[in-house]
């Protein structure tokens, strides 16, 4: 079994030099959080930026410090230790599993943060990922149930109704807390910022000449730094789902990272990559998950049924799929791959 592992920022942000505006220098910090690389770009003057950075990733480690299912004493640990529990929480964390709990419902299950004992069958994310026998992965799929998760928000609390589930946010968490990140850039009457959670991408306002930002979409079969297009866009979210991401090989056959809690395998339809665009980062981190359970057919239509988020989703045989906002003109994307084709 060979392991390959990339540790990589799948939407790599494409800088021009069209700036003619320019007021102050880009300040950027970087750090491993969340088990990824954050980088965030402010272009404030030099003593302001470094002043927010540090209360940025501030959040940033508070939040982990709830959210993650791996570090002792977090709010998610807390749950998945004392089932059957009222564990009182903090109220982000009652509202990131609430919002974990919609994607659930509109996928009828597809999406599921329950999935952690699944998660820890397959191992994806460590050194030492493996192919669970089928009998592990049946018993695996028995600890999964997102109506198990009981929510008090009178009280705070949140308990696990049944033995063996494990809640964990990672299909989530980088978007919830990226929107956090944007309000208090909102807070701070910010212009322009950068924020890059491990690819999870939120173009805040605009280029300092007031233009859109142009941002290239990862080709999923080829290295870091070749695209398929790009697309513009201003005060948005780009998330992706894809193959390519995290995954491990073993005579032949990729397992990535995308687990559908059905089957207890890595989903294996036609789509390579699903890109969401939209306002809120939580919900594009949300959706590129479930529309790519999903599939390409139902999981365009889900797209197609919400109000401001549009979607580019690219098959295995190099095909090109775009919600109605991009193909009608409201959302530039230029294709710029010849290897590839847009679908009418």
């Amino acid at each position: 079994m060979k392991r390959l592992l990339y540790l990589e920022i799948f939407i790599f942000l494409i800088f021009t030099n069209a700036c003619t505006i320019k007021k102050h220098e880009p300040v950027t910090r970087s750090d491993f959080l969340l088990n990824t690389i954050v980088e965030l770009t402010l272009f404030e003057d030099e003593k302001t930026s470094e002043i927010m950075l540090s209360d940025m990733f501030t959040e940033i480690r508070d939040c982990e410090n709830r959210y993650s299912r791996y570090i002792s004493g977090s709010d998610i640990a807390r749950i998945n230790e004392n089932i059957g529990v009222p564990v009182s929480v903090s109220k982000d964390t009652i509202d990131i599993i609430e919002k974990s709990i919609y994607f659930s419902e509109i996928s009828n299950g597809l999406f599921d943060i329950s999935i952690g004992a699944l998660v820890d069958l397959w191992n994806i994310n460590s050194d030492n990922p493996r192919i669970p026998q089928q009998h592990e992965v049946n018993a695996a799929i028995q600890d999964i149930d997102y109506k198990e998760i009981i929510l008090d928000k009178e009280n705070i609390t949140v308990t696990l109704s049944k033995s063996g589930i494990l809640i964990d946010t990672g299909a989530i968490a980088k978007g919830y807390i990226t929107d956090r990140l944007v309000m208090y850039l909102k807070e701070k009457k910010v212009d322009s910022a950068i924020l890059n959670l491990g690819g999870n991408l939120y173009l805040f306002g605009s280029k300092k000449d007031g233009s859109a930002w142009n941002i290239g979409i990862r080709n999923p079969f080829g290295y870091q730094g070749d695209y398929i297009g790009t697309v513009s866009v201003k005060n948005l979210s780009i998330v992706t789902s894809g193959i390519y991401e995290r995954y491990f090989e073993a005579d032949g056959i990729r397992y990535h990272h995308i687990l559908n809690p059905m089957t207890g395998y890595p989903e294996n339809n036609n789509l390579a990559s699903v890109s969401i665009i939209t306002e809120s980062s939580t919900t594009a981190d949300g959706l590129s998950t479930t529309t790519f359970l999903l599939g390409l057919k139902d999981g365009m239509a889900l797209v197609e049924e919400l109000d401001g988020v549009e979607a580019i989703m690219v098959t295995r045989d190099k095909k090109v799929y775009l919600s109605s906002g991009i193909k009608n003109g409201e959302m530039r994307f230029k294709l710029t791959n010849e290897e590839y084709t847009i679908t009418k």
